[in-house]
């Protein structure tokens, strides 16, 4: 049987002073340097800031937020410890928690030094405590389990404890509270326990046992329309009246049933679980072959990228909105995945992606609409490296805390929740991500996991407390992680183990890009041109070649090989964004293997000398032409009609919106005209520059949120060390002295090499106990060793309001 392993740092002994500690404080006192260091490595939360002693450490260790944090970190193992805790009186012996917990006594002895060495418990082992916060984050039925029996009786009907004690041949009394404690004594005896639930059997059949059945796992209640009225023995006619009248059910309220303590941990054997909680569950494994495994995945974190760059190079030239509620259409999704061919559920992945790493936000378009675009981060990312555009993707989806297994679910008012939209957000779906792949990466090198849902058990049992949305979750996370090229063929890879090993967003994402970047596909920089008007990229295009190829030709199909296809659209494209005819054929002959042909160089051409037949420039905003039936065409087109377009020469037409705005409705028109200056020169205007600022991204690391490395830990230490010598030190009765004898005696301390102690008024206007090495005085300023920050600083003389020697 192995000992469960801590979740979080790693284990540490507490070492307690001589002599039993009356609160945690004293507790923490008596501790060590390094199990104090090892408390704040795997609770940073108490640390931040560092508490000014053990005391103010005490506060935060037994805060309801940090328990609340601890606990959610537990898992299976330690959390049952924690439920018997709750069930027992306080202080409780180990030998009970032992008797309680579904696991052999050297777990249990394991798991209660980890609790004690996270300062959930304190004590010991004839003398265990919980922290109090601890069973109001359990809540009222720890375990499943409801409330004891004893509490149940004193708060029922009238007569119940003395019919049960009749009916159990124990000794009735005047005194209510003394036979409902003998009741519930007969009732923790397993003997007497199984008598009655036998007896119950007997008398209400099968009926009986599937109403225990229900109950015993938890939760301890059920909600009836109408809770039998004073069930006897000798008028039950159901199986709920049986067990009421035998008081394995208890009535709390007309709508009401519990069952009792007593009786569900009898029906569960005795112990809070039915099942051991000894070992986590491994998932089966199999042999797979390693190489296949990396080449997988890195086919796969290369698709990955190229379909993100895709869809946001689309999205920066035609943009789709924002809708009223947030999100982004279903169309819209739709149509990206016809482009990507893929599936509906993949593009919203995809797209929550992008959103995630910073690549895609929300922003206004030219017309002022508020629109999903490129961030400006875009454009540098997309000149990274695949390796490295791959290891940012990655890590940005292992902390993001949008939960993508609710796109298409129904949000609380009944409408669709949509990729991108404001209800994704979900505490823990990091650390639920991460919990996933840290099972799959468990499994020995050269092994698979096959079984998702074994997969979903060890998450489980990891993180018992976090229970909504976490087993689909899992299987989500394992079908992106697949998706990414973090696992291939049940196994993970080499760049996702190193992604996994880094704490915290961005944290190995070198490592992972490093080892990545070997298994991907050589880029190339070349394509071959066919007689169609298509062009075929034999592999993956070099960034800069397929921005430019992405500009003058649109992607006809994909796979091994890209195929490009150039159309007049396209070519225009490129014009519109600056580029001349010349740029264009110069680009498809420095890039290309094939010679050009004909057909090319004359589109190329003939879109050219078509290009830019209405002018648009800036008076209020004009439009020109040099044929005046081109004029007369717009202003008689009644989609241009909001322009509002008002002639003033035969081929001269103002409108008063801005010149974007017309070239963007010119455009959606079909039409082709280009921007000019005031003096008539054609000025380029890029169609695919249309950027947002980045937004910050929230991530959801699961344990980093204040993350503490060991040399942080150990300054931490040493600051409250310091202040409990200043809180020991502090003078008692003693006045405050005057100006010029509170400087005497520190100058008489520099002298001497002596420690002091001093009461100092910060810049925060709160007064602060130090304890000190004075170093001079000079210039109404006190130069000392503070053994708090274990630095050497400078205080000013007229905030020292009292002095003290230290012994």
């Amino acid at each position: 049987m192995t000992t469960p392993q801590p979740t979080t740092a790693r284990t540490t002994e507490p070492t307690t002073a001589p002599t039993t500690a009356r609160t945690l404080a004293d507790t923490l006192r008596g501790w060590s340097d390094a199990a104090l260091a090892a408390l704040v490595e795997a609770r940073p939360d108490v640390a931040r800031p560092t508490p000014a002693d053990i005391s103010q450490l005490a506060a935060r260790v037994a805060g309801r937020g940090s328990v609340t944090m601890a606990v959610d970190r537990l898992d299976t193992a330690h959390l049952s410890v924690i439920e018997a805790l709750a069930l027992l009186p306080d202080p409780a012996a180990a030998s009970d928690v032992q008797r309680l917990v579904h696991a052999s006594p050297t777990t249990v002895d394991a798991v209660l030094d980890r609790l004690l060495a996270l300062a959930l418990v304190w004590g010991d082992g004839a003398d265990l405590r919980l922290v109090r916060p601890a069973r109001e984050v359990l809540g009222p039925t720890p375990g499943g389990l409801g409330p004891s029996l004893m509490s149940l009786l004193s708060a029922s009907r009238p007569g119940l404890v003395a019919d049960l004690a009749t009916d159990l041949g124990l000794e009735t009394s005047g005194d209510p509270v003394a036979t409902a404690g003998r009741v519930a004594a007969a009732y923790g005896d397993p003997t007497w326990a199984q008598a009655r639930v036998d007896a119950a059997t007997d008398a209400g059949g099968e009926d009986v046992e599937r109403l225990l059945e229900r109950l015993a796992p938890g939760p301890p209640t059920g909600r009836l329309d109408v809770v039998p009225a004073g069930a006897r023995l000798d008028t039950a006619a159901n199986a709920l009246e049986h067990l009421l009248a035998r008081g394995l059910l208890v009535a709390v309220d007309d709508h009401t049933v519990v069952l009792p303590r007593e009786i569900g941990l009898h029906l569960r054997g005795g112990c809070t679980t039915t099942a051991p909680v000894d070992v986590a569950p491994a998932p089966t494994t199999r042999p797979v072959d390693r190489s296949l495994v990396d080449r997988t995945g890195a086919g796969a974190a290369f698709e990955t990228v190229r379909s993100v760059q895709l869809v946001l190079e689309a999205w920066g030239v035609k943009p789709p909105a924002v809708l009223r509620s947030g999100g982004v259409g279903v169309r819209d999704v739709r149509a990206v995945a016809a482009e990507l061919d893929t599936s509906i559920e993949e593009a919203g992945f995809l797209l929550e992606l992008a959103r995630a790493a910073g690549l895609l936000t929300a922003g206004d378009d030219a017309e002022l609409d508020e629109v999903w675009l490129p961030t400006d981060d875009f454009d540098r990312w997309r000149e990274l490296p695949t390796a490295q555009r791959w290891a940012h993707l990655a890590g940005a989806w292992l902390d993001t805390a949008r939960a993508t297994v609710l796109i298409g679910e129904r949000d609380a008012r009944g409408r669709p929740v949509n990729p991108l939209g404001p209800d994704l957000e979900r505490r823990g779906a990091a650390a639920c991500r991460r919990a996933a792949l840290a099972v799959v990466a468990d499994a020995n090198p050269g092994q698979s996991v096959d079984d998702a849902e074994q997969v979903v058990a060890a998450v489980a049992w990891r993180r018992p407390r976090r229970a909504v949305l976490r087993d689909a979750l899992t299987r989500r996370s394992l079908v992106e992680a697949a998706r990414l090229g973090l696992t291939a063929s049940g196994a993970i890879t080499p760049p996702g183990r190193a992604l996994l090993a880094g704490a915290g967003a961005g944290a190995g994402a070198g490592a992972a890009a490093r080892l990545l970047e070997p298994l991907l596909p050589e880029p190339v920089d070349h394509v071959l041109l066919q007689g169609d008007l298509t062009a075929v990229a034999p592999g993956p295009l070099d960034p800069q070649v397929a921005h430019g190829l992405a500009l003058v030709a649109d992607i006809e199909s994909r796979g091994g090989a890209t195929v490009y296809r150039f159309s007049a659209d396209s070519v225009r494209r490129a014009l519109d964004a600056g580029w001349p005819a010349s740029q264009v054929h110069a680009f498809i002959e420095a890039h290309s293997r094939t010679p050009v042909p004909q057909a090319l160089s004359y589109l190329v051409d003939d879109t050219a000398r078509r290009h830019g037949q209405l002018r648009v420039g800036t008076a209020s905003v004009y439009v020109r032409t040099d044929d005046p039936t081109e004029l007369d065409t717009l202003l008689a087109d009644s989609e241009l009609a909001p322009l509002g377009l008002r002639r003033t020469a035969p081929t001269v037409a103002l409108s008063d919106l801005p010149a974007d705005v017309v070239l963007s409705r010119l455009r959606r028109a079909h039409r082709a005209p280009v921007l000019e200056t005031a003096d008539g020169h054609a000025v380029g205007v890029t169609s695919d520059s249309h950027r947002a600022r980045a937004e910050r991204v929230r991530h959801d690391p699961p344990v980093d949120v204040h993350r503490m490395d060991a040399a942080q830990a150990a300054t931490a230490v040493g600051a409250m060390r310091a202040g409990e010598r200043a809180r020991t030190a502090r003078p008692g009765g003693a006045t405050t002295p005057g100006p010029a004898r509170l400087i005497d005696e520190l100058r008489a301390a520099a002298g001497e090499g002596s420690t002091v102690w001093l009461a100092y008024l910060d810049d925060a206007g709160t007064v602060s106990e130090r304890v000190v090495e004075p170093l001079r005085v000079d210039d109404g300023r006190l130069t000392a060793y503070d053994h708090r920050s274990a630095t050497r600083r400078s205080f000013s003389l007229h905030r020292i309001s009292r002095v003290a020697a230290v012994g």
